[in-house]
């Protein structure tokens, strides 16, 4: 953003400086025919201000669903690891489960096969010697109805084992019938997860593409409006040579690193670049920097803001990225007079702030550091 709204000042000020030279030609170009490529060069330079723009603020929405569905997805894969330490568990479950009912079974042919095996003793023994002689071969009578009741209980307790196993193994199966059944629920989920999960990252693929095509774009419009600012500083500087420079206002340079911020309230930002950018609140004034003459007031309708040029001497201040302008050309101001106000403007990263843009020229034209001249 900085390097466009650089862009944007020289242009509007080459203009200004055609408007407000003699008709002496400059070079081998007339007066006209500069002030024509000026005109058509600013033009280019808003179209493509207009084009970055649009450019970030698609790369932003982009961005933004990238971050969105990033979110989702990260939820997704929660989901789908929680689905899956369920099965674990289920499947843990059912293993043991499976293992009891083997031993469960193994100890019903067990007392099964002992059951059988007292029947076909009992019955050798009845064959052999009869029951009843069994019964009265015992020493008195009760030692003969204590043999047919210890008869009976072990057949009894040999039943009721094998019925609670039954019942036991009946319940095992049951639960393991449950668990297949959650088995195959988290199954479905499972797929449907990964169902979503695919198309969600697919989603997320063609954002960040959207993303970098922008960014790539965004880069070619850039150099495009570098190649068109080199033009204008050599025009501008074409033209300053032609003109030699009159004294408008008072001794600026003498007053170098005292200039006072022209914006009420407003903070300096470090960018690194001679050209300043003053950050301000929505409606902040806008105050000139050195007493001197409005040479020209203009209005950009693609950016919708105002540029404002005031001469010091040979010296010239731009006031750029205003939402208003109060002064009129030819007017004289004074230092701390207010001229408009901040307007509205987007950074690289889509962040709206309200901020002016201020640049000092030297009498050939040069752009001078403006922290350097401001007071701070």
């Amino acid at each position: 953003m900085r390097n466009t709204r650089l862009i944007l000042i020289l242009a509007s000020m080459a203009v200004l400086f055609c408007l407000s030279v003699s008709d002496h030609s400059a070079s081998a170009q007339t007066r006209s025919q500069i002030e024509k490529n000026i005109a058509a060069l600013n033009e280019q330079i808003a179209q493509y201000e207009k084009q970055i723009n649009s450019i970030r603020s698609d790369k932003k929405s982009a961005q933004m669903q990238v971050n969105k569905l990033s979110n989702l997805i990260s939820k997704r894969r929660k989901l789908l690891s929680e689905v899956n330490s369920q099965m674990a568990m289920i499947n843990t479950n059912i293993g043991a489960l499976t293992l009891q009912v083997e031993t469960l079974e193994k100890q019903k042919e067990r007392l099964r096969g002992e059951y059988a095996e007292m029947v076909r003793v009992a019955y050798r023994n009845y064959r052999q010697y009869n029951f009843l002689t069994y019964l009265f071969s015992a020493a008195d009578f009760n030692s003969a109805t204590r043999r047919i009741a210890a008869l009976r209980l072990v057949n009894k307790a040999r039943e009721r084992k094998v019925v609670e196993l039954d019942s036991l193994q009946r319940t095992l199966d049951e639960s393991i019938t449950v668990l297949d059944a959650e088995k195959a629920d988290l199954a479905s989920t499972r797929s449907k997860y990964n169902s979503e999960l695919n198309k969600l990252s697919a989603d997320e693929r063609s954002y960040k593409k959207q993303v970098s095509q922008l960014s790539a774009r965004e880069k070619k419009v850039l150099k495009a409006q570098q190649e068109q600012q080199r033009e204008l500083e050599r025009l501008v500087n074409a033209t300053r040579q032609s003109k030699g420079g009159s004294t408008i206002g008072g001794n600026i340079k003498d007053n170098r690193g005292r200039l006072p911020i022209p914006v009420s309230g407003g903070r300096l930002k470090r960018n690194g670049n001679d050209i300043a950018e003053i950050t301000g609140s929505k409606g902040a004034a806008v105050t000139a920097a050195f007493n001197g003459e409005v040479m020209q007031v203009t209005y950009n309708r693609n950016l919708k803001s105002y540029i404002v040029l005031i001469g010091h001497g040979n010296y010239f201040t731009t006031y750029s990225n205003m939402a208003t302008a109060t002064v009129r050309e030819g007017q004289k101001v004074s230092v701390g007079q207010t001229i408009g106000t901040v307007g509205r403007s987007v950074d690289s990263a889509g962040k709206t702030e309200y901020k002016l843009v201020f640049g000092i020229f030297s009498p050939n034209g040069e752009t001078l550091p403006a922290d350097e001249w401001l007071r701070h």
